[in-house]
């Protein structure tokens, strides 16, 4: 084959690999906001399904994180996660096992980019909670924003509902 061909070939190719690792999100305003469901939800969203994965997040007592990259480890996030102000508010526990876990944090890196994702489900029913994104040269650095992120969302559901102490 001649060169040109070739070039196009993996141009396509590779170009619909990375298309398929991006998350799908549809109007993202800035690369490091966290997409939140259950903090904003669409406009012809059913109440009920607002209502229900603010309940799931509500009555979650532990998470796991599960990684599929060995550039943002497990560890290194929750270090992240217990150093928001924010977490012992929460009253969440991070559990080791998977099987025992109410709500799951999974964590990957795009091939051959800087931008690190996760994604918050529900473990009993599979409903995607919470996911979002964060744009750093190493895992370490995009552990800090994805944790902020995490608490974020779930402050806001689980915490909404606390009497405020005046």
């Amino acid at each position: 084959m001649n060169r040109p061909i070739m070039q196009a070939v993996l141009f396509f190719s590779i170009g619909s690999l990375l298309a398929a690792h991006l998350p799908a999100q549809a109007s993202s305003t800035s690369a490091n906001e966290p997409s939140a469901f259950a903090a904003q939800p669409a406009p012809d969203a059913q109440p009920s399904a607002i209502t229900e994965r603010i309940q799931a997040i509500k009555n979650a007592r532990t998470i796991h994180i599960e990684t599929h990259t060995a550039f943002l480890t497990a560890s290194t996030l929750e270090r992240s996660l217990m150093k928001q102000k924010d977490w012992d508010k929460l009253g969440l526990n991070i559990v080791g096992g998977s099987r025992c876990a109410d709500l799951e944090i999974e964590v990957n890196r795009v091939v051959f980019t800087h931008i690190h994702t996760y994604v918050v489900t529900d473990r009993a029913t599979g409903i995607v909670l919470a996911a979002g994104r964060a744009r750093a040269l190493d895992g370490v650095i995009a552990s800090g924003p994805v944790a902020e992120q995490i608490v974020k969302i779930l402050s806001a559901a689980r915490l909404a509902a606390l009497p405020q102490k005046m």
